[in-house]
């Protein structure tokens, strides 16, 4: 294999993974709670948690509601993409609200 094609299939490996994101959904709780993000089903749990939404789409929504009158319920988004160009937080939602429910959109 000539240097040139080595040179090729190593830029177009870089270039394929440009464009892969990572997408993990974070729900921290002190209390149980369950909610749906589309696309993806139903979650639920008591304390945190951490979904791993790889080839997630460009935009999807999640809500969460918490099941007990008392404690907080908080649910974000870290986005990043592999070569570290994208580092973000999105959707950031709390609630303290007794069974209260919270949401948000990427």
């Amino acid at each position: 294999m000539g240097i040139a094609l080595k040179l090729g299939l190593a830029a177009m490996a870089v270039l394929a993974t440009a464009g892969c994101d990572h997408k993990t959904l974070t729900v921290e709780s002190d209390t149980s709670w369950q909610g749906d993000v589309t696309g993806y089903g139903t979650f639920g749990g008591t304390g945190g948690g951490e979904v791993d939404l790889d080839n997630a789409p460009d935009s999807f929504c999640w809500t969460f509601t918490k099941k007990t009158s008392a404690g907080t319920l908080r649910a974000y988004v870290h986005h990043e993409d592999w070569l570290g160009l994208r580092d973000e937080f999105v959707g950031d939602a709390t609630t303290t609200e007794p069974n209260g429910t919270i949401g948000g959109c990427i």
